[in-house]
């Protein structure tokens, strides 16, 4: 298997997530813990992440990056949606802006170019990565790419770390996202970066609260319905040390954005050699 490939398409560059088991989840004692961690902790419900169990799964690739301004502009200029569909995409263009130049009739603002995407619906992100020839992540393999095989809390390990996320305290209260490429301290173990903090991102499941239960009978086919869709990760604004822990779960309706910074991250499926010995997509 190649480590690393770039995906002609929109320049992703993709990482191999080897095959293999990892825990996923979290023990009662664990959300019980995490509950401990912030002031506004007891708030939140974390049975959903319980059982904890082990899953294994098979190799996929995932963006080293998530999603940018400049790569989704290209999306949309490609693509050239109108009005409804663009709707249905994007809730509202923050950071891409219309253009007079018909070849390309959307940019993304210079100094935004290579921060993430904001604002995605579901519908936009699924969008994206069917014209990038990639897919979305499942909640499983999210999570086996934000934490390893060894359970750990965060991606760059057990122990909370301020300087290692975009999160609400990095940036001074300014409400504001950073370039997709910064944090490298806080990669997951497979070199991923931002898997927690500066945005969240959508998977491609439905939500189901009891889902883990199936999970950890062996049964790990994806949800085909749900209560709204998966997004993982925390974002900017967010306060709570548990929000970026990789096991946290959350649910919105596909097309639903509102102040949580959401984007978009893409998986793709190992590519596959021609007769001539050259990688294929």
């Amino acid at each position: 298997m190649i480590e690393t490939w770039t995906n002609e398409k929109d320049g992703s560059l993709m990482r191999l997530i080897p095959a293999g088991e990892f825990i996923m989840g979290s023990t009662m004692e664990q959300t019980e813990a995490a509950k401990r961690m912030d002031k506004a902790g007891p708030q939140f419900p974390l049975g959903h992440e319980t059982p904890q169990f082990r899953a294994e799964i098979d190799n996929f690739y995932l963006s080293v990056f998530a999603v940018t301004n400049e790569q989704f502009a290209r999306f949309l200029s490609d693509t050239k949606p109108s009005a409804e569909q663009l709707q249905r995409w994007i809730s509202w263009l923050d950071r891409i802006v219309p253009s007079s130049n018909e070849a390309e009739p959307y940019r993304a603002i210079p100094e935004f170019e290579m921060h993430p995407v904001i604002n995605v619906t579901w519908f936009g992100a699924q969008a994206y990565c069917e014209w990038a020839g990639l897919r979305l992540p499942t909640e499983i393999e999210w999570e086996k790419a934000a934490r390893g095989d060894d359970g750990r809390i965060y991606p760059w390990g057990n122990e909370w770390d301020p300087d290692r996320l975009g999160w609400w305290g990095s940036h001074d209260g300014k409400e504001t996202t950073v370039p997709v490429d910064t944090f490298p301290e806080g990669c997951s173990p497979y070199g991923i970066f931002q898997m927690v903090g500066n945005v969240e991102e959508w998977c491609a499941d439905w939500y189901q609260p009891d889902v883990y239960k199936r999970y950890a009978a062996g049964n790990l086919a994806v949800p085909r319905a749900g209560m709204g869709r998966i997004i993982r990760g925390g974002n900017c604004l967010r306060k709570n040390k548990l929000e970026f822990r990789c096991a946290m779960r959350r649910a919105n309706t596909p097309s639903f954005t509102n102040i949580l910074l959401t984007g978009s991250r893409c998986a793709g499926d190992p590519p596959k050699l021609n007769h001539n010995g050259n990688w294929l997509r």
